[in-house]
């Protein structure tokens, strides 16, 4: 029990505080030592399954990896899992319990901002779980830290991936005291490749639920309760999905990315604040700092007592402002939209309609 609240508190740190520098209480990136050659590590042979890979060079001799593998979703029923005991009170991410095969437990994070289509674990998943991998390597043919590895099944409550494309990473996140490690991160993360292959999910933050259904379509109750926004979903030449929505903030109509694994409000560049700061009472946002995959990045950031969204108003939202050339937003330069904007009500991703649906309180 001791080391499941210690691996949980860490990744309440990576949520909340991640990359954070505290001493003696510090969380920090750690490279573990090579998974292949490891005992009960088998490699995955590239022409005899459960994979199929291609590998090419490029005019640069830069290697490319295709791969292709038979997944599967074994759901009978729609049905609901509650969200994870600690993570959503503190940080409103959509993180439910997941089983890998028939043995350990790890939380696992529905992150609709996560492009690759592969599930994402790290080395100590594979070491406890003895998963088979294939390690991709560099240009120059050495053996890099990344790579496939064979995940059968993922089970989530009553539903299971079967084979689903799973890529490892060779470094994980420890919290230390004093330099010290006394828990790692055990996050697994399943991304919108993934979900967007169900008919509809739920995420019913009122309950602290989440529904997923793979083969009926959504039909709300009382639909003039419900606000419609259109999405759409992109994908890149290298598969990677991105889920767009549009919807008003302050009345400003706006295409933002949709990010279920952020906890925070609205992430977004000067330009836009500029814009819709005029129509808000805002408080005066402060000088601070953001954490995200491009490292930690600066901005302003502060909390809107009133602020509307869709057809609701939300309170106490947390905004975050960013410079113009902030490599966050990418090549669309699209604002991000988090699920603390959702933390009252329940919001619907309808995959079948390409429709998100928002619940609208009574009072709103």
């Amino acid at each position: 029990m001791r080391k499941i609240i210690l691996s949980i508190l860490l990744g309440l740190f990576l949520c909340l505080l991640p990359g954070c520098s505290i001493q003696p209480l510090q969380v920090v990136l750690v490279k573990g030592k090579s998974l292949e050659g490891r005992a009960g590590i088998r490699l995955i042979d590239p022409n005899n399954g459960p994979y199929s890979i291609k590998v090419t060079r490029d005019d640069n001799g830069s290697r490319h990896y295709k791969f292709r593998i038979d997944a599967d979703i074994k759901q009978e029923n729609r049905w609901r899992i509650k969200y994870h005991w600690l993570y959503y009170p503190l940080t409103h991410i959509a993180v439910v319990e997941g089983q890998v095969g028939s043995g350990r437990k790890y939380p696992v994070m529905l992150d609709s901002g996560g492009a690759l289509p592969v599930i994402l674990v790290h080395d100590i998943h594979v070491l406890e779980n003895k998963l088979a991998i294939y390690p991709f390597q560099t240009n120059k043919g050495h053996r890099g830290s990344w790579g496939l590895c064979h995940l059968p099944k993922l089970h989530i409550g009553e539903m299971t991936l079967v084979n689903w494309p799973c890529m490892y990473r060779e470094k994980h996140a420890e919290l230390q005291v004093f330099g010290l490690p006394i828990a790692h991160d055990e996050m697994i993360i399943v991304g919108l490749p993934v979900l967007r292959r169900f008919k509809y999910i739920v995420f019913d933050n009122t309950r602290k639920e989440v529904e997923f259904s793979a083969k009926e379509v959504f039909e709300p109750d009382k639909p003039e309760l419900w606000g419609q926004y259109p999405f759409s979903i992109e994908v890149d030449s290298d598969n990677n999905a991105f889920l767009f929505v549009k919807i008003p903030i302050a009345g400003e109509e706006m295409e933002l990315q949709l990010d279920t694994g952020s906890g925070g409000g609205l992430l977004i560049r000067e330009e836009l604040w500029d814009k819709i700061g005029e129509k808000i009472h805002s408080p005066k946002l402060k000088d601070g700092t953001s954490f995200s995959f491009c490292g930690r990045l600066s901005c302003k950031k502060g909390a809107i007592k009133k602020i509307q969204v869709g057809h609701r108003i939300v309170k106490n939202a947390i905004i975050e402002v960013f410079p113009s050339d902030c490599p966050l937003f990418g090549k669309r330069d699209q604002e991000l939209l988090g699920m603390q904007c959702f933390r009252d009500t329940v919001m619907v991703l309808d995959f079948e309609r390409n429709l998100m649906w928002v619940k609208n309180n009574a009072t709103d």
